[in-house]
């Protein structure tokens, strides 16, 4: 549409008596359309072959109840779903930055008794955030944070408080985590 208009107003411009300045501007066109794709190409293959972004993200989450936990205990989600660069390990419950860069991580507790659990996102022994599953049967407290991670720093969950021990397992609880930006 945009060339029409163009060629519309060459047409207009030059009143149809110089045919070479109508010719010059539709190769001036046709050039910067040809340009304008390649650009375009090359940019859609940049962001599919990124090497500097690799996939990194993990969701995982407790398969049954925890009791009791203990205070600054970390909370191990030892079922996961997705694990996208090996960076989380369900053994200990924590993920490892394999590279440096912007990160996101969401971490959820449901409680299971009468009493409210709380819980913190650790990185490298530091909060970053704290959630709370409130003394309301089975509610559920959620804790998300976005950070820069250097390679090798750790993030988890921890449990904080002296009240509370019950955690409600079969998926009610999760963590998941990703890259969101490499440096």
């Amino acid at each position: 549409m945009l060339r029409v208009c163009v060629l519309v107003c060459a047409l207009v411009f030059c009143n149809g008596n110089d045919a070479s300045k109508f010719e010059d501007l539709e190769k001036r066109i046709n050039r910067l359309e040809k340009e304008h794709r390649t650009c375009l190409v090359k940019e859609t293959e940049k962001r599919a072959s990124n090497p500097a972004s690799p996939a990194v993200a993990f969701s995982a989450y407790l398969s049954s109840d925890v009791h009791p936990v203990a205070y600054n205990e970390a909370i191990i989600y030892n079922a996961v779903k997705l694990n996208e660069g090996d960076a989380y390990n369900a053994h200990v419950g924590r993920f490892k930055a394999p590279i440096a860069g912007i990160y996101h991580f969401v971490a959820s507790v449901q409680s299971y008794s009468s009493d409210y659990i709380d819980f913190e996102l650790v990185r490298d022994g530091s909060y970053l955030c704290r959630g709370r599953g409130s003394r309301t049967y089975e509610s559920t407290g959620t804790c998300a944070s976005t950070v820069h991670l250097n390679v090798g720093s750790d993030v988890w969950v921890r449990h904080y408080s002296t009240n509370g021990n019950f955690i409600k397992g079969s998926g009610y609880s999760s963590f998941t985590g990703h890259l969101v930006h490499a440096d």
